[in-house]
């Protein structure tokens, strides 16, 4: 009779762990470390679960038995589970199903972990005797022997096939027992290498890089404030350098937003770095993110570049972290256990005891805050690298201009101009589609998705009406299904329309439209890019792919169609992101020959945030927007959390949520402010409808305590289809 139990972590919707007795075959309690993965039955099927706790067992009845062990130690090691444990109890997420997205997915199928390991490891041969030499043909085996013997670590297959040597070489030697295969799991270098801090900096750039290496060996959070163009990767270059060289086993993490930032990040890293940099991103197979958790895990990379996700691998010794463009949105996760990969990040840090530095241009106004409170160092870069000028911003009026395909006539001339001068153009609208709607003038029929409260974008090149919410496609139409009338029109402007227009008035320029459609085709999507970096003159169709990051030489000239659909929103946050959006966009000007141009049109140019865009003053859109927030009691100067709902119809998703207001306002749960319920942005989606209950509280770990009071007094009913709830703390978007 067992005298223990296990709490195991099962990938399930719920906010528990379920208990269990160890294996019939595994009876030692040593074996069931924190973080360890197992197979368990769960209702009639088998799981793969990690290991939470053990615990004195008073009663087996009922309990089942852990099915076996699939190895023999943690992939989750314990510093890593200790900071997924804190995010479940953060983001009250179901730590079973966060342990699940942690572990790379090969971990997630019923695999020993050994059997993965053989499975990536490369062939290796490894000298093992040189007594058998005179038996050996040929003075090519003798050499071969010669060099393995100078390398007794053993060398690659790979690398020695490449020297001309064949398998019936190295299988001769097998048979003399002068070499044994093998296999080894390191799949970078890792060579502890020397780096030499080669990035050439200016005199600010090295001020600034010096302070951020004055103490690497201690946790610290930097705020690198730096103007497009003003050469933050270099700092980063030039920083790691020196993080890596302190001790030969260091490790950087270096995250950035979105996926098509990863290939031009890692060409710029291993131009320093070499082989000592590894990926990690949605976008890779599985074989290719278990070759980086490998890496990680085991020390054999120095430098991992990776979207958030990669905030959570088990490196063996990071010793730094780097988090560019941290303002951005997509550092938060938008379903199961909604972290911030930039928190997260500071979070790692603190617990690896080592530095993080938050770089951008438009930094969060969180972080600024943070920056102001001196919660961190604040550092500062107001000039481009080599003397470079921030472009010039102008306002192009539109208020009774007729539009081309979104083009006013001074638009078009300006990328006229830019072309005659042998430069490159952009223009930015952050639509895609050819238009954001189709209506019948006759009888005021508007195009709208069957399952969602929205109106359909048209995708002429593809002949259909698309819903961009919830991804649903109808055939585009000839005539109006209401009133069968064949004079249906396009309203407004998206990526396809502005391309067709700009092709017809620049018929000898090659037109490039830039967006989410094309980007599907990665081959499509490379080569457009390519073409842009060239530097042949070109007009440039972009969304917000293009906003951040890039770094095209000849690109002179920027027009920003529709910039004033984030100038009034329900959403306290889109000032702040808006100014970011246009910041960021105009930042891709003039990084290289002369001063830039950005030409926003606006019907409103008196605006305060155009303004101070135009003077490139960021600090005062920040001032101005939090001083707001403040008499709001918004962010960051109070807590907030949604609980968002769904349901098949919109009374039980406000009911639902009225409800768990009527909890939360118990005398014992009265500490913070309860908004709604009320219905989301968009109320409905995929045929269910969408509504949403603000929480406030006026610190995070109040409001953070008064959620988890609820949820263990009350305990709210777990989702089902009729009704789906889940919790966003710190959202980003309030939509």
């Amino acid at each position: 009779m067992s005298t223990f139990l296990l709490r195991v972590a099962i990938p399930v919707p719920v906010r528990q762990t379920f208990e269990y007795l160890p294996a019939a075959a595994q009876p030692d309690q040593n074996l069931y470390q924190p973080g360890i993965r197992c197979l368990v039955p769960f209702g009639n099927r088998t799981l793969v679960g990690v290991v939470v706790e053990r615990a004195k067992c008073k009663d087996q009845q009922n309990l089942k038995k852990i099915e076996q062990l699939l190895e023999s130690t943690p992939s989750l090691e314990i510093e890593l589970f200790s900071l997924i444990r804190w995010i479940a109890d953060y983001y009250h997420a179901p730590l079973g199903e966060l342990c699940q997205n942690t572990l790379t997915p090969v971990l997630r199928k019923a695999v020993y972990t050994q059997e993965l390991l053989q499975a990536i490891g490369r062939p290796i041969w490894i000298p093992t005797s040189e007594s058998n030499t005179a038996k050996l043909r040929g003075e090519r085996q003798k050499s071969l022997v010669r060099l393995l013997c100078e390398n007794p670590q053993g060398l690659h297959e790979k690398y020695l096939r490449s020297m001309g040597y064949t398998t019936k070489q190295l299988n001769r030697l097998s048979d003399l027992g002068l070499a044994t295969k093998s296999k080894e799991f390191q799949t970078t270098s890792g060579d502890g290498s020397q780096f030499a801090n080669t990035p050439s900096l200016s005199k600010p750039q090295l001020e600034i890089a010096n302070a951020l290496s004055s103490n690497l060996q201690s946790f610290e959070t930097h705020l690198l404030y730096g103007v497009t163009g003003s050469g933050k990767t270099e700092i980063y270059l030039y920083w790691i350098s020196a993080v890596l060289n302190v001790e030969q086993t260091s490790q950087v993490l270096v995250m950035v937003p979105e996926i098509a930032l990863t290939p031009q990040t890692i060409r710029r890293f291993q131009a320093q770095f070499g082989d000592s940099v590894s990926a990690y991103h949605s976008g890779m197979t599985d074989k290719e993110r278990w070759r980086t958790w490998v890496d990680a895990k085991f020390g054999h990379t120095r430098i991992v570049i990776g979207t958030r996700s990669a905030v959570l691998l088990p490196f063996k010794r990071l010793s730094a972290i780097i988090v560019d463009e941290e303002h951005d949105s997509s550092f938060k996760q938008q379903d199961g256990a909604r972290y911030h990969g930039r928190d997260l990040a500071i979070l790692r840090a603190s617990q690896a005891k080592c530095p993080v530095i938050l770089g951008s241009a438009t930094p969060s106004f969180e972080s600024l805050f943070n920056a102001e409170t001196k919660r961190y160092n604040y550092h500062r870069l107001v000039v481009r690298h080599n003397a470079d000028q921030l472009p010039k911003v102008h306002l192009i009026d539109t208020k009774a201009r007729p539009l081309e395909g979104g083009l006013s006539s001074p638009a078009v001339a300006i990328i006229k101009n830019a072309i005659k001068n042998n430069q490159q153009a952009m223009v930015f609208i952050n639509r895609r589609g050819y238009a954001p709607a189709l209506v019948c003038p006759n009888c005021g029929w508007l195009a709208e998705c069957h399952s969602c409260d929205v109106r359909l974008t048209i995708h002429w090149q593809r002949q259909l009406l698309s819903c961009h919410h919830c991804e649903r496609s109808y055939p585009l139409p000839t005539a109006c299904p209401k009133c069968k009338s064949d004079t249906l029109q396009a309203i407004g402007t998206g990526t396809e329309r502005t391309e067709t227009v700009l092709a017809n008035l620049f018929p000898d320029v090659p037109v490039l439209r830039i967006d989410r459609d094309v980007a599907q085709s990665k081959k499509e999507f490379n080569k457009r890019l390519e073409q842009i970096r060239s530097g042949t003159p070109c007009v440039i169709v972009g969304t917000q792919m293009l906003a951040k990051g890039h770094d095209f030489s000849k690109l002179s000239t920027i027009v920003v169609l529709n910039a004033d659909s984030g100038l009034f929103s329900s959403d306290f946050r889109a000032p702040e992101k808006t100014a970011q959006m246009l910041i960021q966009v105009a930042g891709r000007a003039g990084r290289r020959e002369g001063q830039g141009d950005v030409h926003i049109q606006t019907q409103f140019p008196d605006h305060p945030l155009l303004q101070a865009i135009v003077r490139h003053d960021y600090d005062a859109i920040y001032k101005a927007e939090m001083q707001q927030r403040q008499t709001a009691g918004l962010p960051p100067y109070q807590a907030l959390a949604i609980i968002r709902a769904e349901a098949q119809n919109p009374d039980a998703a406000l009911q639902g949520l009225q409800r768990f207001k009527t909890e939360m306002l118990q005398p014992h749960q009265s500490d913070c402010r309860i908004l709604g319920p009320f219905p989301a942005t968009i109320a409905r989606k995929q045929n269910r409808y969408h509504a949403q209950l603000w929480l406030i509280g006026s610190s995070k770990k109040r409001l953070n305590k008064h959620i988890a009071n609820w949820l263990n007094n009350q305990k709210p009913p777990n989702n089902s289809r009729r009704f789906r709830w889940t919790i966003d703390v710190d959202p980003v978007d309030t939509g």
